[in-house]
């Protein structure tokens, strides 16, 4: 009678412990799985998951090259009635633009950013002020170091990427977008509860 190798059985069982969790698991994990696998194999820029009705969407974008920049330039245009922001380094036209829309067809747009970028070569700063937003500075001890931007009380903004040429162009960085007005609850209060703190 022939013996089966040990390895094989091992190798046997799982792989068929893997094709029964893929024929249980929800159409997102499965989306999820694939994703952790396609970025451990390639440099993966971009990543959008439409989750089933009442969970979140997310959007990921990746640096150098992702198209950051643009998608939350996207995102900002689409706002109604509200933008509240804290961000660290801003020198980005783009972006900048994009606030400035959005503050001429009337969104109530807040920024608060950390005292020492504000001589920054290129800050945009000065631009959003002479443009009628709302600017003010965090000058607590310690940086502000948020990159996050919440877009009518829903969608949440956040990731390592500062907004700047250099986050888009040469960084490794990330930006998250989320829409889930549970997740952006919290997040809308410390950026209102760090305005407050800030002086213009």
């Amino acid at each position: 009678m022939t013996k089966t190798p040990i390895a094989w059985v091992v190798v046997s069982s799982f792989l068929l412990l893997l094709v029964i969790g893929l024929l249980v698991a929800s159409p997102n994990e499965i989306v999820r799985t694939a994703t952790t696998i396609q970025s451990t194999v390639t440099v993966t820029r971009s990543v959008t998951v439409e989750a089933a009705p009442g969970n979140p969407r997310w959007e990921l974008y990746f640096s150098p090259g992702g198209g950051a920049d643009d998608r939350l330039a996207y995102w900002l245009d689409r706002s109604n009635s509200s933008i509240c922001a804290m961000i660290y380094t801003f020198t980005s036209d783009t972006i900048s633009d994009a606030l400035i829309r959005a503050h001429s067809r009337g969104v109530h747009v807040k920024i608060t950013m950390d005292q020492s970028q504000l001589s920054v070569s290129g800050g945009e700063a000065q631009t959003l002020v002479d443009s009628g937003i709302a600017v003010r500075v965090d000058r607590r001890s310690g940086l502000l170091h948020n990159k996050v931007a919440i877009i009518d009380n829903t969608i949440v903004v956040t990731g390592s990427y500062n907004w700047t040429a250099a986050a888009e162009e040469r960084n490794r960085e990330n930006l998250l977008i989320i829409q889930d007005p549970q997740l952006a609850s919290p997040y809308q209060s410390n950026c209102e509860a760090t305005w407050d703190v800030s002086t213009p």
